[in-house]
């Protein structure tokens, strides 16, 4: 349905976020993606749905398609980075509709999901969790270690703008918003040692996670 759309490139439907690393994007990248999640959270390997979110937001905006069973929250995925939330249930007409608004850098909602959302935010608010994806988590390292964002592209394999927007998102979740707080967290996190030298073995890179359901769009 979505590559019938005349509005609509699909650059690909890949499996598992591990096959996402393998895409040829080319110079334009991504418009949007579509993230589907395993229907069940213990289904994942590695990454929780939410920080899958937080690693694909950090490529493109993401519209995730789910019925958000728990623990996956609404709340939770759009704290993430997701720009749009719909369910399996969602017709092709609001699918498009959805897809348009995240290309366009909007916010859509399914109205079957706000109660839920609402429900969430009236929810008591605790002490906010620190939930870095595994990349996320390695740039961090890298940074705290005193590497240039280019130095730390060319070690993770990404674009100096890609790391640029890592950080920017690190900094929000964390709250933080100079050098000395970002390593303090990282020692915080044990991702460094006191000397700031060796990583903690939790700071291993990311790996794919379980099965998906993931289209790549890009506008024609």
């Amino acid at each position: 349905m979505l590559s019938q759309s005349p509005r609509l490139d699909v650059i690909a439907a890949v499996e598992s976020v591990q096959d996402f690393s393998r895409v040829p994007l080319g110079a334009e990248g991504l418009d949007a993606i579509l993230f589907g999640p395993p229907v069940r959270e213990d289904e994942m390997e590695g990454e929780s749905s939410v920080q899958t979110v937080a690693h694909l937001a950090a490529c493109a905006p993401v519209l995730v398609v789910s019925e958000f069973s728990r623990p996956t929250r609404v709340l939770d995925t759009v704290r993430a980075g997701a720009l749009g939330c719909v369910t399996g249930q969602v017709d092709d007409d609001e699918l498009l509709r959805a897809v348009d608004t995240v290309v366009a850098g909007g916010f859509h909602l399914a109205p079957t999901l706000a109660p839920r959302m609402h429900a969430e935010l009236r929810e008591p608010t605790g002490a906010e969790p620190r939930t870095l994806a595994r990349r996320e988590l390695e740039a961090l390292r890298l940074l705290a270690e005193g590497l240039t964002h280019s130095q730390i592209g060319r070690r993770m394999g990404l674009t100096e703008a890609t790391v640029s927007t890592y950080v920017k998102r690190i900094r929000t979740k964390l709250n933080v918003g100079n050098k000395a707080d970002l390593t303090r967290t990282a020692i915080e996190l044990g991702l460094l040692r006191e000397a700031g030298t060796a990583p903690a073995r939790a700071a291993a890179p990311v790996r794919g996670t379980g099965r998906t359901r993931s289209l790549l769009l890009g506008k024609e």
